[in-house]
């Protein structure tokens, strides 16, 4: 399933380029708070283009300051859409072969702010202001590439991170500027898929990845060295981590937040077991308060963000195409249901407008992206 883009993760972006996680004037917020929709309402209309299911979606701003949303999917393309007005800009983005399974944002050395996309054949790195190609597709060890990431490393190297399937077991890191692979590859010590990466950096300043795999596990890692920072955060050897974020809470806690869906039938009443969602601190690996319970049975991407007044908030988007709202501190659900989509959530992402309001932005199996009001 398609990871999210670390900006709305983060909220604002921990770890990563994309400058859509960039704080407004308190001035235009409170300006703007008043224009505000409430919770849940949608923005726009439903953005239509994708010919197959859109697997990924991430935020981020052209240098002119144009916030938009980059998405990708089966139809093997990238759109970038304004953020504001929901407008495509400029023509899909073709040259993966295979399908694309995931996009992220970041920045070159040089300012640039480009766009990472993973696909069954290969990464590429494209000009988010321009959409054309920068340099030669990177190849991973076994072509299919199921997630990518941005950060920066401590010496302000920016990066990619990226990861294969069982077969490697690899997760490598690229230099974004040069393409090029830096040191060996991380090996997952565990012989499933990672699917889900995010990154981040722990309260010491130090960056990090997080990596979520088939086997229900995820696992914090240094970014500089490419060394596990943690064991891992999870013990349910048969779950699927299908959502994965990272983020701060109200006292500046850095935390990484999964949904995990349990195998197999529940033993009361022979139901379906809902799929939770956990709050890890990102500084010792250790849970934070107790797991919520979804109300779905399969919640299929997570995202953190904050609210109009900063208030830090958990998005999760299900297998039903809705979505709900939680309290990053409290775990209480916030508001109703969102709904709209009409069938599974498989990408979510965090952001703002211009006029300073934040949205969250979903997509999935029926080929469309919404835009919803985070609320004043």
């Amino acid at each position: 399933m398609g990871a999210l883009m670390i900006v709305g993760l983060s909220g604002p972006a921990a770890g990563s380029d994309s400058a859509s996680g960039e704080q407004v004037s308190t001035a235009v917020v409170a300006s703007s708070r008043a224009d505000v929709p409430p919770l849940g309402t949608p923005v726009g209309k439903p953005l239509k283009g994708h010919t197959a299911q859109v697997e990924a979606v991430a935020v981020g701003k052209r240098s002119d300051g144009t916030p938009v949303i980059v998405s990708a999917g089966y139809d093997k393309t990238v759109r970038i859409w304004d953020l504001d007005t929901g407008k495509a800009l400029g023509k899909p983005l073709k040259g993966h072969k295979g399908e694309i399974y995931d996009v992220a944002v970041g920045k070159r050395s040089d300012g640039t702010p480009v766009i990472v996309s993973g696909a069954a054949d290969d990464i590429r790195i494209w000009n988010l202001d321009t959409g054309k190609p920068i340099g030669k597709p990177l190849k991973a060890r076994n072509g299919l590439v199921w997630a990518v990431t941005t950060g920066r490393r401590s010496d302000g190297t920016p990066v990619i991170i990226s990861s294969g399937d069982a077969l490697t077991r690899d997760v490598e890191i690229w230099n974004l500027d040069t393409g090029k692979l830096i040191g060996k590859p991380s090996v997952n010590p565990f012989a499933f898929t990672v699917t889900q990466l995010v990154t981040g950096n722990r309260s010491d300043g130090t960056p990090v990845f997080v990596t979520g795999a088939t086997n229900g596990r995820a696992r914090i890692w240094n970014t500089n060295t490419g060394k596990p920072l943690s064991k891992s955060l999870s013990r349910c050897g048969t779950c699927l981590v299908e959502g994965l974020a990272v983020g701060k809470r109200s006292d500046g806690t850095p935390v990484a937040v999964t949904s995990e869906i349990p195998p197999g039938p529940a033993a009361e009443e022979g139901g379906t077991p809902k799929s939770s969602i956990r709050i890890w601190n990102l500084d010792t690996g250790k849970p934070i308060g107790e797991s919520i319970t979804s109300r779905s049975e399969t919640t299929m991407e997570v995202a953190v963000g904050q609210q109009g007044d900063g208030s830090p908030v958990i998005v999760s988007g299900d297998g039903d195409g809705s979505l709900s709202v939680w309290d990053l501190d409290t775990g209480d659900r916030i508001g109703g249901v969102f709904t709209g989509h009409t069938r599974a959530i498989f990408a979510l992402a965090i952001g703002k407008r211009s006029d300073g309001t934040p949205v969250a932005i979903s997509s999935g199996l029926d080929k469309t992206i919404r835009v919803w009001s985070l609320g004043a």
